[in-house]
C-alpha cells in the first residue's frame, strides 16, 4: 500500500513540475511577442503603451546592448506598430463598433480606449498574457472603465473558447488581429478562419487585419526610411529578430501573393475589402521624429489599402 502510494505520490509531483514547466515556457513566449509589440509602440511616443510598460514592470527586451542594426530596427518597427495601432482605433470609431474581440493583441493600449469609448472589449488570449493583463485593468483604466475589459484564455483553434468569448457581446463584432498570421501553421490558420467564419455568419461585423500585406508595407516603411536598397535588409533583420525570440520558424509566405491571400478568404467563404490604412497621421506620435520628407511618405503608405476588412458571405 506505502509503496502504491509512493509511486502515485511521484507521478503527481512530475506531473505538477512538468506543467509548471510548460506555463512557464508558454509565458516566457507569449509574454516576450506582447513586450516587444508594447516596446516599439512605446517608444514611437504612445503615452498609454510607454504607462503599461511600467505597470507590468518589465525592462525593454531588445535595445542597443543585444540587437544588431538597433536604432533603424526600432524606428521602423515603432511606426509599423503605431499604424497598426492607429488604424485599428480609427476604423472601429468611424463605424461606430461597440463590440472588439482582439485576438492576440497583448497589452495593447487601444483596450484603454475603447473601454473609455463605452465599447466592449476582450483580449482573446494564451493563458500567460491573459492572467497578466487581466491583473492591470483596474489599475490602468480604473473602476469606472474597467467593467469594460477583460482577457479570454482563447486558443485560436478552439471552437469552445472562440465562440464562448464572441457570444459575450451583444450585437455585431469588430475582430483584430494583426501580428498573428506568421506564427501559425496552415491547419491552425485554416481552423482560425472556419471559427471568424462561424463567428461573423452568427452575430454580425468583421475582422480586419493588416497581416496580409506585411511584408510590402513594412518594406516601405523601411524604403522610407533609409532607402530602397535597405528594405529588404531590414525586413530580414526583424524577421530573425522575431525566429531569435520565440526560437521557432516565421511564417511568413503563407500567401505568396494578395490572390491567393484573397482566394483563401473566398474558399472559406469570406470576403475582402481592402481600405486606406489611416485617413489622418497627424496625430502618430512617430511624425515628431521623423524629416518633413518622411512624414509625406508615411502619408502616401497610409493612404494605401493595406488595411483587410473581411466578413462573411
Amino acid at each position: 500500500m506505502l509503496r502504491k502510494f509512493l509511486v502515485t505520490l511521484l507521478i503527481f509531483c512530475t506531473t505538477i513540475i512538468f506543467t509548471a514547466k510548460v506555463s512557464a515556457a508558454e509565458f516566457e513566449m507569449v509574454s516576450y511577442s506582447a513586450l516587444v509589440k508594447l516596446q516599439w509602440l512605446a517608444n514611437s511616443g504612445n503615452p498609454d503603451a510607454k504607462k503599461i510598460l511600467k505597470r507590468i514592470n518589465k525592462t525593454n527586451i531588445y535595445g542597443e546592448k543585444n540587437l544588431h542594426d538597433f536604432e533603424r530596427l526600432e524606428k521602423i518597427n515603432s511606426i509599423y506598430q503605431e499604424l497598426n495601432y492607429a488604424s485599428t482605433v480609427e476604423f472601429v470609431q468611424k463605424n461606430d463598433y461597440k463590440n472588439i474581440m482582439d485576438i492576440g493583441g497583448g497589452y495593447t493600449p487601444r483596450a484603454l480606449v475603447f473601454a473609455k469609448e463605452s465599447r466592449k472589449y476582450i483580449g482573446a488570449e494564451l493563458a500567460a498574457v491573459a492572467v497578466s493583463a487581466n491583473e492591470i485593468v483596474t489599475p490602468m483604466a480604473g473602476k469606472k472603465y474597467a467593467q469594460n475589459i477583460s482577457y479570454d484564455e482563447v486558443l485560436i483553434e478552439d471552437r469552445y473558447a472562440m465562440l464562448g468569448t464572441a457570444d459575450e457581446f451583444k450585437g455585431k463584432i469588430c475582430i483584430i488581429e494583426n501580428g498573428l498570421m506568421i506564427y501559425l501553421t496552415e491547419d491552425r490558420y485554416n481552423e482560425m478562419f472556419n471559427l471568424i467564419r462561424e463567428i461573423l455568419k452568427k452575430h454580425g461585423g468583421c475582422f480586419i487585419s493588416t497581416d496580409y500585406v506585411t511584408k510590402d508595407y513594412f518594406k516601405e516603411i523601411a524604403a522610407a526610411l533609409y532607402g530602397e536598397d535597405q528594405a529588404q535588409l531590414l525586413y530580414d533583420e526583424t524577421k530573425v529578430m522575431y525566429e531569435e525570440l520565440f526560437d521557432n520558424e516565421i511564417y511568413d509566405d503563407t500567401f505568396k501573393t494578395q490572390d491567393e491571400a484573397i482566394e483563401f478568404f473566398r474558399t472559406h467563404g469570406l470576403k475582402i475589402q481592402p481600405v486606406p490604412l489611416l485617413n489622418d497621421i497627424s496625430k502618430l506620435y512617430c511624425t515628431k521624429n521623423l524629416t518633413p520628407q518622411q512624414v509625406e511618405k508615411i502619408q502616401q503608405i497610409a493612404a494605401k489599402n493595406y488595411l483587410w476588412v473581411i466578413t462573411a458571405d
